[in-house]
């Protein structure tokens, strides 16, 4: 299954890049992640993590590219050793009154459809100032 979310704010475009280049940010603006393991302070291409999610459940995560021209960047996600997973693309659209932050996820519908309304909220406060 593939779905795509939106959402805007008055946060300026590339402030709320920052918020998503920037690991240790995550959990101010997605309430679902409690903490993140990353080994470096910038997402870069090709490295992996974990973020822990509710409850400290970890789920292991792999940047697949990053494009600091266009704001666009790519990552799965999977728990149990890659048995079960999503594959994420965001993006950020610089607004003449902030932002507009998009996502696509693709994955088994069993995961897919109870993600949308916590990454709506998230992507809301991304995009909040």
């Amino acid at each position: 299954m593939r779905a795509t979310l939106q959402s805007t704010g008055h946060a300026p475009a590339s402030e709320v890049w920052e918020r998503y280049m920037e690991p240790a940010q995550w959990k101010i603006w997605a309430p679902q992640i409690t903490g993140v393991e990353y080994g470096g302070e910038r997402l870069a291409a090709e490295t992996t993590g974990r973020v822990l999610g509710p409850l400290g459940v970890p789920i292991e995560f792999r940047v697949h590219s990053i494009d600091e021209r266009s704001w666009t960047w790519a990552w799965s996600a999977w728990f149990q050793n890659q048995a079960i997973g999503i594959d994420l693309t965001h993006g950020v659209v610089s607004r003449p009154s902030g932002t507009r932050a998009w996502l696509t996820v693709d994955g088994p519908a069993p995961l897919v459809l109870p993600y949308l309304p916590v990454a709506k909220f998230a992507l809301h406060r991304l995009c909040a100032r």
